[in-house]
């Protein structure tokens, strides 16, 4: 890259190359000055020094070759550079990464096997670990929140530096080698930058650094200053109106501003016309927050979207957001400069009143040609999930750094919804150079899980459910990992839905950018801020669910309540699995009394036994085999039967089916029908 030259020359004169094989200079990339960036949000503010780029190697599926050719190609695991043969094992290379360069995070669904970092060439690895530890949270030298398993997606944030080379491998696979889902995120320096190679005698020196740097991460603060001012407003917007608050004029920054908002029933008798409070999740909605500074409006978001777990007040905190419970207050403490004049402003597009109060942590601070803007803007669609389609994040031209993006969507399935990659092409980028796997992946997490999680860089705040309908909140926050860009920035996410229905997306892109950046966002108005409503889940009238059931005594194997898809009654079944054959479950029903048409729903698959079924101890009729090739629903008529107060269902396992793979005998019930003559 041209400009990557460029800057390696600057640096040369200003770097004067300092060591980087021996004793680390104070403008060397090491370990230790890389855990100090994780938490840093003032290095934000201006383009990098020493200049990098942020780029990805993945698992995601190589028939993805442009827009007209498998675009959404979905084979994203076990995607290898190449397999090398070592004496008693191969090696799976999952990067083979040119220096200068820095190793920024690891993500894996399914971490398995060794791990082994191989460095500038050299045919020893310097760090060989079970990847399940290195990723998981079990490396003593990598603790949380460094690494963790996070809705079932294991991450490890902690920095990994070369100089000349390094090459990532996996060996020693549990399953099938080619299953393995990874992402390498990791920067690409200008040629000549000085990077000291790590080592583990590196981790163990930088062993207190890092944990002064993780009490930063999980329990975040604004740096402080002698010369800070705090200001703070509170007002009552009508429907329509809006709240201005003036910053100080100079150069300075807002290093930390936090936000409390109520809406109330409109009440000319009451204190200041307001009556009672309302539920907050609309008027977090459709209350936007501004901000213009040095004349240019560099953010434009409902306030709730903002703070990353919209809609709604959702209780979280990760690096750069606190949404308390305790005092109601959102805080941000992403650093916003100006070179003259800021101006925040709340404008009121709901029909009642709003009680909104604001305060901000404002310090003086010089303004030079290398800051950068602060920019927050937010865009929302209604659209089909046919035919699949790529949806902007953010597009944007001149020079900056994007540092986040949150999520917001309503889903009217529990169906999953986000096989989508994410692509991110910088600087006119023919191909991204970050093209990943899922959109859960990108957000840290993995397989569509409905957990509730909390990181200082990703986050699940909501995932209504059952699984994952309803309005689900996600983000992730690029703050060791951001990406620069010199001269745009783009970011697609595939909308790839496993259903064909209609989903709402609402997105917050977070970046840095120079006074002449222009973005392609359009303005908000108000039609745009209603909440989508999520429509009622299917039911089968008058149906007993199977999940409601009780079993008269433990079973063999395991019986739980399983999630699934809206085809099924309430999108989910009494599931029991592992049993053999011999094994039995008794169910209690409980029903009025007399005579019934019997019907009964079950879920057929692959892996899906064949059963005896008997009601109150008399067989209903011959065994019924649940085996299918695909995952679906079967309804069976079992005609009259005679129905007590208290019945027993009884569930015989009897055999697989001999294409049954694996053979776990699993058997799922639905519902229970009990029709009667009028």
């Amino acid at each position: 890259m041209p400009w990557l030259a460029a800057v390696a020359m600057m640096g040369a004169v200003v770097l004067g190359g300092g060591a980087v094989g021996g004793q680390a200079s104070a403008q060397d990339v090491t370990v230790r000055s890389l855990l100090s960036e994780m938490a840093d949000f003032g290095r934000l503010t201006t383009m990098p020094h020493p200049a990098y780029v942020n780029k990805q190697a993945s698992s995601y599926d190589r028939a993805s070759k442009s827009p007209t050719e498998e675009w959404f190609a979905n084979r994203d695991f076990g995607q290898f550079l190449r397999v090398g043969r070592k004496p008693g094992r191969n090696e799976y290379v999952l990067a083979d990464l040119k220096g200068p360069g820095a190793v920024v995070r690891i993500w894996s669904a399914n971490p398995q096997g060794t791990i082994r970092f191989y460095f500038d060439d050299k045919s020893l690895p310097e760090l060989v670990v079970p990847m399940r530890d290195l990723l998981g949270g079990a490396h003593p030298d990598f603790p949380p929140p460094f690494s963790g398993v996070r809705g079932a997606g294991a991450n490890l944030y902690y920095p990994i530096p070369y100089r000349d080379r390094l090459v990532i491998t996996v060996d020693d696979i549990d399953a099938n080698p080619r299953s393995l889902y990874y992402h390498v995120n990791y920067r690409e320096y200008a040629p000549d930058t000085p990077v000291r190679t790590f080592s583990l005698a590196q981790v163990k020196d930088a062993a207190m650094m890092a944990e002064r740097v993780s009490s930063a991460l999980t329990s975040p603060a604004p740096r402080r200053s002698y010369r800070e001012r705090v200001l703070s407003q509170q007002q009552v917007i009508q429907p329509g109106a809006v709240m201005a608050m003036r910053l100080p004029s100079g150069a300075g920054e807002v290093r930390q501003f936090r936000v409390w908002l109520q809406g109330y029933e409109p009440d000319p008798s009451a204190p200041e016309g307001l009556g009672e409070p309302i539920a907050r999740e609309q008027t977090l909605r459709q209350v936007v927050f501004d901000a213009s500074f040095d004349g240019k409006t560099t953010i434009n978001c409902p306030v709730g979207d903002f703070f990353g777990a919209a809609p709604g007040f959702v209780p979280y905190e990760c690096l750069p957001f606190t949404v308390s419970e305790s005092t109601g207050f959102m805080t941000s403490r992403f650093v916003m400069p100006q070179r003259e004049e800021g101006v925040l402003f709340f404008t009121n597009h709901s029909d009642r009143p709003v009680l909104c109060s604001v305060e901000v942590l404002w310090v003086p601070q010089p303004w030079t040609e290398r800051t950068l803007y602060f920019h927050a803007k937010w865009r929302r669609e209604t659209m089909p999930t046919r035919p699949m389609r790529d949806w902007r994040i953010l597009s944007t031209t001149g020079q900056g750094r994007f540092v986040g993006v949150s999520l917001s969507l309503m889903n009217p399935v529990s169906t999953w919804w986000g096989e989508g990659d994410e692509k991110i092409y910088l600087d006119g980028e023919a191909f991204p150079s970050t093209f990943g796997t899922g959109t859960e992946d990108y957000f840290g997490y993995a397989w569509g899980s409905p957990q509730v999680f909390r990181h200082p860089f990703h986050n699940q705040p909501r995932c209504d459910g059952p699984g994952n309908r309803g309005f689900t909140s996600v983000n992730r926050f690029h703050i060791v990992d951001d990406l620069p860009f010199h001269r745009s920035f783009r970011f697609d996410l595939e909308v790839w839905h496993w259903r064909d229905v209609t989903v709402d997306y609402a997105a917050v892109a977070y970046w840095y950018a120079d006074g002449a950046a222009k973005d392609d966002f359009p303005p908000i108005r108000p039609f745009m801020l209603t909440l989508p409503d999520v429509p009622e889940i299917w039911r089968m009238p008058g149906a007993i669910e199977g999940e409601s059931l009780s079993a008269g005594g433990p079973p063999s194997g395991v019986l739980e309540v399983q999630e699934l898809s809206d085809e099924w009654s309430s999108g989910r079944q009494l599931w029991w699995r592992d049993a053999s054959p011999g094994d039995r479950l008794v169910l209690k029903v409980t029903a009025d009394p007399g005579e019934a048409n019997l019907k009964m729903g079950f879920t057929i698959a692959r892996d899906y036994g064949i059963v005896r079924l008997i009601w109150n101890g008399k067989p209903l009729g011959e065994p019924l085999d649940f085996y299918s090739a695909n995952l679906s629903r079967r309804q069976v008529d079992f005609g009259r039967v005679e129905v007590l107060a208290e019945n027993t269902l009884e569930v015989v396992i009897e055999r697989s089916n001999p294409a049954a793979e694996p053979k776990r005998h699993m058997f799922g019930l639905d519902y229970i029908l009990l029709e009667r003559s009028e």
